[in-house]
């Protein structure tokens, strides 16, 4: 399945990119100037794609929690591609700003999604290794679709690309969206592992709400994961390096465009192994000492500042096998990061609060690449680009610190959140008789009448039985009450969710 999701997040990232090898093609059609192209079509819809994108994702995180993920998913790849595939019929610039706002919904949208549906696939123990196969996924759609672009867009015309890209995103999707099944919330959880394989019909069925939001920020592995990510100190950097570097490379240290470009594109192949050899040895690291993992990306993220300075200070164009290097050493420093802080962040969350959580870290992230070039911008004419680069670089130190931080943390807050999967466990109490009447219905059967359980801590929890069962489960009970009355009453019963007296109401 992880295939699937995967594939399924790459093809839907496939778009992000699509208009960027095609700008003047898209200008002159629009019968933009120069300035018109870089302001309507490089700013105002770069900045509304990630603007709507981020409230997108909380709107998907929240009811990734609340509804069936396999479906929201589906949902979020039909929003993003059908717009994708009808730029083809588009025939000015506020039809394609339309069109760019709806993919960047479904975009934001999408990760948190696709992680929560992750962390109940896969345990504590391979989190890690598994996030960092989605987020290469996902850089790879990225740059199948800007190549797609960059070889058909000349060819067939800039409206084609989109077209190409989205079809075969509609069909994994639905693909996944039939071969998939929806994974059981909270089925990978140990406090919960134990009623799943036991008893069939078991279902964790808490849901998020405002309390649980306002908890969820004030853990502490969260609000720094979150906070190092998407604060000031990391969207800046990336902002210099995705927006700037390029043309400071070629323009002020003596790169020719193609050697500029070149070293981009070591960055980002040593972001890619970053990302994979990250993700597996931070897990390897996570599986013996949880705080070890913490200090492994915490230190990645100090240490990738020193050939980052090197590529911002030293006369590269002198020494190309060691900006080389340092292009690969920057991007896999960098590139450990992801993966290791989005298992934290399932580490340390209920099941219901996963994609809520998630969707937060994706929001702050998009505003961080909307607002990091704004920051360099302002810090390059009081400083000058050398001076600006060196600041937004030294970013980097803070974010790495509190990466180390949830060292003190991580291991106490995954430990608080099984203790109170457990609390809620406890109030799932009924009947060992029910239950066994329950686990012994025909499988059929027990699709067709599978019972819901209320969380609320001060109403009785409700199953409903078909008529026979009920009544059989109901009379035992009975029996059970008028022969051990006094156990009942003492707390002694044994029951199949907990401790204390069961019950089941109609």
């Amino acid at each position: 399945m992880v295939t699937l999701f995967s594939l399924t997040a790459a093809l839907l990232y496939a778009d992000q990119n699509l208009m960027a090898p095609n700008l003047t093609a898209i200008a002159n059609d629009f019968n933009f100037d120069e300035e018109q192209k870089d302001r309507m079509l490089g700013g105002v819809i770069a900045a509304a794609f990630y603007i709507v994108g981020a409230p997108a994702a909380l709107l998907f995180g929240w009811l990734s929690d609340r509804v069936n993920r396999k479906r929201l998913l589906f949902a979020a790849v039909l929003l993003g591609e059908a717009p994708c595939m009808l730029t083809i019929f588009v025939t000015n610039y506020w039809q394609l700003f339309t069109l760019r706002l709806l993919t960047g919904i479904a975009l934001g949208g999408a990760l948190p999604i696709v992680f929560s549906l992750l962390g109940d696939l896969y345990d504590t123990s391979s989190r890690a290794g598994v996030s960092s196969i989605v987020q290469l996924s996902t850089g790879i759609g990225l740059a199948v679709g800007q190549g797609i672009a960059g070889f058909v867009g000349p060819a067939l015309g800039w409206r084609w690309p989109f077209v190409i890209v989205s079809i075969p995103s509609c069909l994994v999707a639905a693909i996944m969206l039939w071969v998939c099944q929806e994974p059981a919330r909270g089925g990978t959880e140990a406090a919960l592992r134990e009623q799943f394989e036991e008893h069939s019909l078991f279902e964790y069925s808490e849901q998020m709400t405002w309390r649980k939001l306002g908890r969820l920020l004030l853990i502490p592995t969260n609000a720094m994961a979150i906070l190092q990510a998407s604060g000031l100190f990391g969207c800046i950097p990336w902002g210099m390096i995705l927006t700037y570097l390029n043309d400071y490379l070629s323009q002020n240290k003596g790169l020719s465009v193609q050697g500029a470009t070149a070293v981009l594109l070591f960055l980002g192949l040593g972001g890619a192994v970053g990302v994979v050899g990250g993700g597996v040895v931070g897990q390897w690291l996570y599986n013996r000492r949880k705080w070890a993992m913490s200090l492994f990306i915490g230190g990645c993220t100090v240490a990738g500042t020193l050939p980052m300075f090197f590529l911002v200070n030293a006369d590269v164009a002198s020494m190309v096998p060691l900006t080389i290097l340092c292009s690969l050493l920057a991007g896999g420093l960098s590139g450990t990061v992801g993966p290791n802080m989005r298992a934290m962040i399932l580490n340390v969350n209920e099941p219901e609060q996963r994609g809520v959580a998630l969707a937060i870290q994706t929001t702050m992230d998009d505003l961080g690449k909307g607002l990091g070039p704004v920051f360099v911008a302002f810090f390059i004419q009081r400083l000058g680009r050398t001076g600006a680069f060196n600041l937004s670089t030294a970013g980097w130190i803070p974010c790495g610190l509190l990466l180390m931080g949830t060292a003190f943390t991580l291991a106490r807050d995954e430990d608080a959140m099984q203790h109170r999967l457990r609390k809620v466990l406890s109030s799932y109490t009924f009947s060992s008789s029910a239950l066994q009447a329950l686990d012994d219905q025909p499988d059929e059967e027990q699709r067709l009448r599978e019972g819901a359980y209320s969380d609320q801590p001060h109403r009785q929890h409700e199953l409903h039985l078909p008529a026979a069962t009920e009544a059989a489960a109901m009379k035992q009970i009975r029996h059970e009450a008028s022969q051990g009355g006094q156990q009942h009453g003492s707390g002694g019963t044994r029951n199949g969710f907990g401790t204390g007296g069961g019950s089941i109401a109609r």
